[in-house]
């Protein structure tokens, strides 16, 4: 898959359970084109289930971005912990001048259903949301999270949060190109 556009169309063709059972690792898409993430900094991408939160935004753009998919031969706790970096041995490899070989840490923690974000003590530093993470400390990620290893902007999702953005973001432009009628939106 080249694309997020790819995996729309792969979420077109399963169930959540089944898109979870084949990708069961956390997501993280970037943008080719420097600074194309910016304008999602503070902004929520998907909603939370049972509603609380609501989609701004939706650009085709979006479509574009580049899945950064995991090392073929992850380490033993993937998916559970990904490690992220520049080297060749970690879980997602990141070939960025501004990232560290052993840059950062994505840790799922099972009881609360959530994932964490740990910087290594990276040279150019781990950034969430535009604000710099002190090495060593988890914080909680949420999906369409902004997250920033040196220089290059990701969005962040779990595999249930790529699942439900991939589907609403469909379910948009259907309603769009039938003319914005909200019944259309199937």
């Amino acid at each position: 898959m080249q694309r997020l556009r790819d995996f729309m169309k792969v979420v077109n063709t399963l169930s959540m359970d089944e898109f979870v059972e084949q990708f069961p690792h956390p997501f993280l898409f970037y943008s080719e084109t420097p600074g194309a993430i910016e304008q999602f900094s503070h902004t929520r991408l998907v909603s939370e289930p049972g509603g609380g939160s609501h989609i701004d935004r939706f650009s085709q753009q979006v479509l574009e971005f580049v899945p950064l998919l995991p090392n073929p031969h992850p380490g033993r706790e993937f998916p559970r912990k990904a490690f992220v970096g520049r080297d060749a041995r970690r879980d997602f490899v990141v070939n960025h001048n501004t990232v560290s070989s052993r840059h950062a840490c994505l840790i799922f923690e099972e009881e609360r259903n959530a994932y964490l974000l740990v910087d290594s003590g990276s040279t150019n530093g781990t950034y969430l949301r535009g604000r710099p993470l002190e090495a060593g400390k988890p914080v909680p990620l949420r999906d369409g999270d902004v997250v920033t290893f040196g220089k290059l902007d990701l969005l962040f999702f779990s595999p249930q949060g790529a699942y439900r953005y991939l589907r609403q973001f469909r379910k948009f432009y259907h309603a769009m190109e039938d003319g914005g009628r909200p019944g259309d939106a199937g």
